[in-house]
């Protein structure tokens, strides 16, 4: 039994007519007479009476073709998810973020701007540390990765796209005896109580904000850890210390806390988009794809 014999069952039920169905299907009457005989001899049955007048449904026909017509409908269905799917837009996109892509507005607005054109697509989100997402992503996993660079030893395969760059700034008590300077140098803050993240070797913001500690000869006495930059940003609002921080945390609204910028200081901290360097999924590769048009377009 082959789908085109369904059709022409569809179709001659439709018009009753062997020519006209013939001429709807595009094929000659012959032929069509062959399909629809192959059709009754694979099922054993006549599904319709034919006389030189008239060409009606059999019971057998009409039973039939009720089938038939549901068959023909998850055919053009799964025709068409495949279709999607090999365009990218179907599928399912595992992806990895870390906290402060939320809070930056990079993650919602990657992710809204994505689903307007590929709303098909199903999007799994996990909020993940960095060398999770990074292991997860070489695993497979993950598809893709929102976090903070550097990564100064990338695993074999991934690549990066750098979404958002943003100062590194220094948040403080509200009462605190800096909290009325414009900007901070790094040495007005030699004898305070640091809150930092809590530590992860060669990747993300305590790598970077280490880097330029050592180069400015300054070392922070860290007091307390946290996980994330919204707990170190309470924290610090409970007067426990000081924190670096990216200039986006001050979005976040937390009382008694104050932000300014380091004086000198030039680096930048970037917020970036992870993922395979040679990846089949066309679900995400027009992910990819859609963030390289949104970051050509600003």
């Amino acid at each position: 039994m082959e789908l085109r014999h369904l059709r022409c069952l569809a179709v001659l039920a439709e018009e009753l007519h062997f020519s006209r169905a013939a001429e709807r299907l595009g094929i000659a009457q012959p032929a069509l007479t062959q399909h629809i005989q192959h059709l009754e001899r694979e099922l054993g049955v006549r599904l319709f009476h034919r006389t030189k007048r008239s060409v009606q449904l059999t019971v057998a026909g009409r039973l039939t073709l009720e089938q038939a017509l549901r068959t023909l409908q998850q055919a053009e269905r799964t025709e068409l998810i495949a279709r999607q799917a090999g365009r990218g837009e179907k599928g399912l996109i595992e992806i990895g973020y870390v906290g402060s892509a939320a809070f930056s507005g990079i993650l919602s607005r990657t992710i809204s701007a994505y689903r307007k054109t590929n709303p098909n697509v199903d999007l799994h989100l996990h909020e993940l540390g960095i060398r999770q997402q990074l292991d997860d992503l070489q695993s497979g996993h993950l598809d893709i990765g929102f976090l903070r660079l550097p990564v100064k030893q990338w695993p074999v395969g991934l690549t990066s796209l750098t979404l958002l760059s943003e100062p590194i700034i220094v948040a403080i008590p509200a009462e605190h005896r800096l909290a009325k300077r414009r900007a901070i140098p790094i040495a007005e803050l030699a004898e305070e109580s640091f809150i930092a993240m809590r530590y992860m070797e060669g990747v993300g913001f305590h790598a970077q904000v280490e880097d330029i500690c050592r180069k400015n000869q300054f070392v922070p006495r860290i007091t307390q850890r946290a996980q994330q930059f919204a707990a170190i940003a309470s924290l610090v609002g409970a007067g426990l210390g000081v924190a670096f921080v990216p200039k986006s945390l001050g979005t976040l609204p937390i009382p008694d806390i104050v932000y300014r910028p380091l004086a000198n200081i030039q680096e930048m901290s970037n917020l970036a988009l992870v993922f395979r360097k040679s990846e089949p999924a066309p679900a995400v590769v027009s992910f990819v794809e859609k963030v390289r048009r949104t970051l050509r377009g600003r």
